[in-house]
């Protein structure tokens, strides 16, 4: 089980990490999994995600793509 994980904002709104005070950027970043951040989570703040270029995101864009018999 990792400690982290990749949370992205909610469209329209700023998510400030409390540490930093910086902006989490519109395509998201890896957070730690601190009490924050997961109550961020749990109200809607921010949502679930993968960094751009990985496996998950590339096999969901393949799957989308495959014609239909």
């Amino acid at each position: 089980m990792t400690d982290q994980f990749y949370l992205i904002p909610k469209a329209g709104l700023t998510v400030r990490d409390p540490e930093t005070g910086e902006a989490l950027p519109k395509g998201g970043a890896l957070k730690p999994k601190s009490t924050h951040w997961r109550k961020r989570l749990k109200d809607g703040d921010v949502t679930l995600g993968s960094p751009a270029g990985t496996q998950a995101v590339a096999k969901s864009t393949v799957k989308d793509k495959e014609p239909k018999a």
